[in-house]
């Protein structure tokens, strides 16, 4: 039974070589050929090419490289991939924590992404990648409808306070104007025609204290929201690299001090949100 030798042939006649041919090679470039074919011209066919690019030996190695990388293309094509897993405080999990960034990157000051994803915990994969552009102003929505709350909750135990205690004086600069309100009987929502009919009719028993005293309460109030959303990010991130940095340096366990400083508070988020609401009514019922 004949056997062709799959993809060779002849260099001189180009006909196909089977097992029982007499093929010999060139000793040069190792081009086959028919004994018959190599001795009626007495050389390669293939001699013009030696020494060149073209030469038989270095065209076929080409083509042996170009065709094993295309399969082992294929292969990886056709075979699913291996699910990668990402580190994250909680062990290994297939799900990129880190928002794309690697987990060498430095943040600042010799702080990496891995060790800031650890130290934040949790929504990683929207602070890691805000940490890493490290632009001053982004927007946290969170921190613009709740200042206080969401300072206190990423236990940015400083300004939390400082942000409660503008969010208190803003609200009791705006308790004078409420008074009036009550013993004026007006009630309702604020942005109902009926509302703002009601108050064009007695703007005459709201003193100009009152007035300005509500304006400086709703400034302070708004100026807070829209910093506090517009800066949030960027004073958190300063506050995960300061605090991660000296956990470094300091610290004697760091995996402790790690969930110690870091990751969230549910508790003093409540506080923040709800707690200014209970200390008002408490102050304004002695007033």
């Amino acid at each position: 039974m004949s056997i062709q030798n799959k993809g060779i042939s002849c260099a001189l006649c180009h006909a196909y070589l089977f097992d029982e041919d007499d093929v010999v090679y060139c000793p040069e470039c190792g081009a086959p050929h028919h004994r018959e074919c190599y001795n009626s011209i007495g050389k390669c066919a293939l001699e013009t090419f030696h020494g060149t690019e073209n030469q038989y030996d270095k065209v076929k190695r080409a083509m042996e490289e170009q065709e094993k990388a295309d399969k082992e293309s294929e292969q990886e094509k056709a075979e699913p991939k291996a699910e990668e897993k990402f580190e994250t405080p909680f062990g290994f999990a297939p799900v990129d924590f880190l928002g794309g960034v690697k987990p060498d990157t430095v943040i600042e000051d010799g702080v990496t992404a891995k060790e800031a994803a650890r130290f934040v915990m949790s929504n990683t994969m929207r602070y890691i990648p805000k940490f890493a552009r490290g632009r001053k102003a982004s927007w946290n929505f969170l921190a613009f409808l709740t200042p206080c709350g969401w300072f206190l909750s990423r236990k940015m135990y400083k300004i939390g306070i400082i942000a409660g205690v503008l969010q208190l004086i803003s609200s009791l600069l705006t308790l004078p104007y409420q008074n009036v309100l009550i013993n004026l009987g007006i009630t309702g929502s604020m942005y109902s025609p009926e509302f703002a009919q009601a108050i064009a009719q007695n703007i005459d028993k709201f003193s100009p204290l009152v007035i300005l005293a509500l304006l400086i309460g709703g400034l302070i109030s708004s100026a807070l929201s829209v910093l506090s959303g517009i800066f949030g990010d960027w004073l958190y991130r300063k506050h995960v690299v300061d605090t991660v940095r000296e956990i470094k340096q300091n610290s004697e366990d760091i995996e402790a001090d790690f969930r110690k400083k870091g990751g969230i508070n549910f508790f003093l988020f409540f506080v923040g949100l709800f707690g200014l609401q209970y200390i008002l009514t408490f102050i304004a019922a002695f007033i």
